[in-house]
């Protein structure tokens, strides 16, 4: 498969040559069977092992609408994300993809650090539904995992560095 799947800015691109499968098409989706109340993640990836499920946020690209006051730690920022990862089961349901889901929330702001990802990600741990899958306990899992990385640490990752993240420039077509 040869895929560039491009942010919503049209600055950067993900190389998902490698995977199983991959689609951007979800808020299409939606907004044509007129479910306007659903979010949906950014970008999805199916490996052979996973499904990833992508939110993509860069406040630091040019342009960027007020880049000195995104802050995704903001109770409307956050559940706005949060709610894009659970909004987005219903189109993996229908589509029968049943292996392990892991989020991903990529991430760069001027004021970027590794202290705001990890407060970020605990945040994202707290509010998806790896408590529910425990007391319920049926084995059945909605989420194996999440992070929250900024580009450099995207690419530099030894399972998603195989879709590099680059401005379009850079990407090969």
């Amino acid at each position: 498969m040869n895929q560039i799947l491009v942010e919503e800015n049209g600055v950067y691109g993900l190389d998902c040559t490698n995977a199983v499968w991959v689609t951007n098409e979800i808020h299409e989706k939606y907004h044509k069977a007129g479910l306007h109340i659903l979010s949906d993640a950014d970008f999805f990836i199916e490996t052979e092992d996973e499904l990833i499920m992508i939110e993509y946020k860069n406040a630091s690209i040019p342009d960027a609408e007020k880049p000195e006051v995104f802050n995704p730690l903001e109770d409307k920022k956050f559940n706005g994300v949060l709610r894009k990862y659970y909004d987005t089961l219903h189109y993996l349901t229908l589509n029968q993809k049943d292996r392990p889901k892991r989020f991903v929330y990529i991430v760069e702001t001027l004021n970027d650090g590794v202290v705001m990802r990890k407060r970020l990600r605990d945040r994202l741990v707290r509010e998806l539904p790896f408590q529910l899958q425990e007391i319920i306990n049926s084995g059945v899992k909605l989420i194996e995992g999440v992070d929250v990385l900024s580009i450099e640490e995207w690419n530099n990752h030894p399972k998603y560095g195989a879709f590099p993240l680059k401005p379009v420039n850079e990407l090969v077509k």
